[in-house]
Formats: structure tokens, sequence, C-alpha cells
């Protein structure tokens, strides 16, 4: 929900609350006033009877007509000389009930007490309810409405520095040569907060980004090239005369070269992923791509005499960079060659929601949560680095894929799920299906 709708909402909550209880409140202190305004006025009316009597006229000429009452009182004189009475009277031909209010005054003339009454009919509170409850209606509609209105065109003025600000946050990119965010100017003291902490977080993410790439670049370039060295110095030592045992640590320390070279470059190519450096617009044919990762393997899936079978969909396109894709199929058919059997099985299932590798092979001695981790390997199987699948899982995040990992019955599986909108399909239907091509009997 918007935040406008959020504000509209609850301000009109509010409204609907507030108004019933100051209703009540109105309905009572207009009843109130009406009531002590007429008891006032009948009070003074007696007061006016009360004086000709004393003067020793007679009221017939002013009570005539009129709802007063003056008789003579047998006992003491009251406490209170002002007594009032509220009734409410239902006559027969009186569809509601009426409110009387009664005024008895006490006065002493002579020896005598002289009670004057006065009454009349006063507005009912359902009444004065009634006739509230029809304007408060309508007065909340019109409220609601224009509330709903207004809204909306001042959020346009209100709210506009607020909307540029988060268009600048979208179309800003770190790898542009330009890094610096471009926020609208606003007089708004909240809004001039928020882009000053904007732009102190985007300079500082620009700079750390500069750093990291600029230390993976170098990274990459500087260990390369004393790699290279000892690579060159060992292979002519291996030219010379030597003995087995010189023979075997010479082997060891160029399989020891040739892992630390492929750790370097998957440690970059994890920084790369991290910074989002593979991003592309275009659609790749998936199947190709893994058909042309298993031939790559072939040699080595049939030096381990490994039976492969393969279900491919012909018409999986997905939205992803080819390097990337390639290293994905690579790594995790890689791992289901190296952990797998001498003589073990492959399966490749691929559909247009998601690609599964399948390999037999021995229980993990890690747990399952840690497949992913970096440094981590199953097995602890001397060949691999440990970053396989963390590549794996980089690569999955990075093109908003879901990767999974379970054992069960004897086959490890990987799962890859596919969250991207369904692409156009290339023009060709069916499964391609390659089974035991690969087996060596």
């Amino acid at each position: 929900m918007k935040l406008i709708n959020k504000i509209t909402m609850w301000f009109l909550g509010v409204i609907l609350l507030v108004t019933p209880v100051t209703m009540f409140i109105s309905r009572n202190n207009i009843k109130k006033h009406l009531d002590q305004a007429e008891i006032s006025r009948m009070t003074g009316v007696n007061d006016h009877v009360y004086k000709q009597l004393l003067a020793g006229g007679k009221p017939d000429h002013y009570t005539h007509g009129r709802p007063i009452e003056v008789s003579l009182y047998q006992g003491a004189m009251p406490q209170q000389k002002v007594q009032v009475r509220k009734e409410n009277l239902a006559e027969d031909d009186m569809v509601k009930k009426e409110c009387r209010i009664t005024v008895d005054s006490y006065y002493p003339i002579g020896d005598q007490i002289y009670k004057i009454s006065s009454y009349n009919f006063v507005l009912n509170s359902q009444d004065i309810f009634d006739g509230m409850l029809y304007t408060v209606v309508w007065k909340m509609l019109i409220m609601v409405l224009g509330v709903g209105l207004t809204a909306r065109f001042l959020s346009r003025i209100i709210l506009e520095p607020f909307y540029r600000a988060m268009k600048a946050i979208k179309e800003f990119d770190l790898k542009r040569g330009d890094s610096k965010l471009k926020l609208p100017h606003t007089t708004t003291k909240e809004f001039q907060e928020l882009n000053a902490f904007l732009r102190k977080m985007t300079d500082k993410a620009a700079a750390d980004y500069a750093s990291v790439k600029e230390f993976s670049e170098n990274a990459s370039h500087e260990l390369q090239t004393p790699l290279a060295i000892v690579r060159s110095k060992l292979d002519l030592l291996s030219q010379t005369q030597i003995d087995d045992r010189q023979a075997t640590l010479i082997g060891d320390m160029q399989s020891a070269i040739e892992r630390l070279s492929h750790i370097n470059r998957s440690l970059v190519l994890l920084t790369k992923l991290e910074n989002q450096e593979y991003k592309t617009a275009e659609s790749i044919k998936f199947c190709k791509v893994t058909r042309n990762v298993m031939d790559t393997y072939e040699d080595w899936i049939k030096m381990k005499e490994i039976r492969l079978h393969s279900n491919l969909d012909k018409n999986v396109t997905l939205q992803i960079h080819p390097v990337l894709a390639e290293i994905l199929i690579g790594n995790l058919l890689s791992n289901a060659i190296r952990y797998n059997d001498e003589g073990g099985q492959i399966r490749i299932d691929l559909t247009r929601q998601w690609l599964r590798i399948s390999n037999t092979g021995h229980p993990p001695d890690l747990p399952t949560a840690d497949m992913f981790s970096r440094f981590k390997k199953g097995n602890q199987c001397n060949e691999s680095t440990g970053l396989g699948l963390a590549i794996v899982k980089q690569i999955c995040d990075v093109n908003d894929f879901s990767v999974t990992y379970q054992f069960e019955k004897g086959w490890h599986q990987v799962k890859v799920q596919f969250r991207q909108a369904e692409l156009p399909t290339v023009e060709g239907s069916g499964d391609m299906s390659r089974e035991g091509q690969l087996a060596v009997s």
C-alpha cells in the first residue's frame, strides 16, 4: 500500500472514531443548554407573576391562556424555593414522546405561601440526535470525498521530492563512471535529511565498490605473475636430471600451483558476482549451453566409466550471461563427476522451470546447509577447491534463481529453480534425450 493511501486511511479512521464521540458530547451539551435556557425563562415568568401578587393585583390577565398555575401551598416553606421536574409524556395522539419541563417556585406573601408552576414542552434528545445524525452523515461523506481527492492532489506536490529521490536511487548504478547520486532540491526538512543520508551512503558505497574492484583486479594480476614464474621454473627443473622422488615432489608442487591459480580465479569470480558485473539483457538457449558443457566433460566421464542420462527440453531460454551459464552447469557437472563412484551414474534433467543434476556416490560428511558455503568440501576431496558450489549459489542469487541440495537413496541431487518470467519459446518442440551415449562398458 502506498504511503499516501496509508495516511488517508489513518486520517479517515480518526475521523470515523472521533466524530461519534463529538456528536454524543454535542448532543448532550445542546440538550443541556436548551433545557437550562427554558428553565431560566420559566423561572423569570414565575418571578413576574409573584411580583404581580405582591403588588396586590390579580395575575389572571397574564396567566390566562398560558401554562401557568397559581395555588396556595399547604405546609412549611420548602428548602429549595425553585424546583424543576422533567417528564417524558406520551399522549394517545402523539407518535413520539415529548419532554415537558415544569418549574415550581414557592413565594411567601404575608402569612401564606404561594406555589407558582410553569411548564413547557422542549425538544426531545432523540429529536436532537436524529437531526445531528443526518447532518453528520453528510458531513462525513463530504470529508471522505474531500480527503480522498485532496490527498491525491497534495501528494503530487508534497511528496514529489520523495518520488524523485526514489527514481534517482533506482537509476543509480555503481558501475557507471559518474557514480554521484543526483537528488532533487527540496525545502522540506525531513526530505533534506533523507537526501543527505542517501548521498552519504551512496558515496561510501561507490568508494567501497571502487576499492574492492581495484583490489580484485590487482590481486588477480599480481598473483598470476609469480605463479607463472614458479610454474615455468618447475617446468625447467623437470627437464633436468632428477630421480623419481624429485619428480614426484615437482608434480605435487605443480598440482598445488594449479590449485592456487584456480582458487584465485574463483575468488575473483565471486567478487565480480557480488558486485553484479555480469548483468545482461539478452536471453540464451540454456539447453544448448548444457549440451556444450556435457561435451566438454565427455573424456572425464569416459575415464571414470560413468553412465550419463540426460533429458533436455529444447525450448528453455533464460536471461543469463553466457559465461555464468557455462560456469553454473560446469561446476554442477564437475562436482557430479568428482564425487561419483567408478562406474556410477549421472542424470541431467532440464525443463522450463528447473535444472536438476543427480549423481550416485557416498553420503556427504558435512551438513546439507553448509554445501553452498565457501571452502566446504564433501568427503574432503583433495582435487576440489571448495568454491564450486559457492559460485553456483552466487550465480543463482544474481539471476534470481534458487538452488537446493538433497541426498536420497544413494543419489546426490542439486536442483536449480528458475524464477524468471517465462521468455518466448524458441521454434521447435520436444525433449532431447541422451541416454547411455557417454557410457563406457
